[in-house]
């Protein structure tokens, strides 16, 4: 008897740890009018970046590598407006995860966003149809990541539309 209540307790020790240890979580989901083919490379190519992303863009696709994008047309990449996020992980044309690592001046959220990463899953829903789902993980309670939370529901939703109007010409 004992026994089994040493294992019950122990075991609910071990499900209350997994449960404050699950993150909170972002989740933005979109469907876009074009292949998984052309999704995936709007994502992972420098030209297709820089038909959604920003004027000024380059990636050296490659676990560890870099998605940079400039915002700035009169900027360059690498200078202090720059955004630079680092590859994660992919699995082709089905999953894409990076982290930012590399902030614009001025940018309000540099401490939370150092704690979080995005994953993206691409899904065929037809051969001209694709759904994107965007997993923002690492948020926390400090007001600074709830405020970066709130500010990253409107700003992917800005981005898959423009993703949206970059395909679906």
């Amino acid at each position: 008897m004992i026994q089994h209540i040493r294992f019950a307790f122990i075991a609910s020790l071990i499900i209350s740890s997994i449960s404050v240890a699950q993150e909170p979580r972002e989740v933005f989901e979109v469907n876009i009018e074009a292949s998984v083919d052309d999704v995936w490379a709007a994502f992972t190519t420098t030209k297709g970046l820089k038909s959604w992303v920003a004027p000024l863009a380059d990636i050296d696709f490659k676990v560890g590598g870099k998605w940079r994008a400039n915002y700035n047309k009169d900027g360059k990449l690498g200078d202090a407006t720059t955004i630079e996020n680092t590859i994660l992980s992919f699995d082709p044309k089905r999953m894409l995860s990076l982290k930012a690592t590399g902030f614009p001046d001025g940018f309000q959220f540099k401490d939370a966003a150092k704690e979080t990463w995005s994953v993206f899953y691409f899904t065929p829903v037809s051969e001209m149809k694709t759904k994107i789902t965007v997993v923002g993980l690492g948020y926390n309670d400090t007001e600074q990541s709830k405020k970066m939370r709130a500010f990253f529901e409107t700003a992917n939703k800005y981005s898959m539309d423009q993703l949206r109007a970059a395909l679906e010409k």
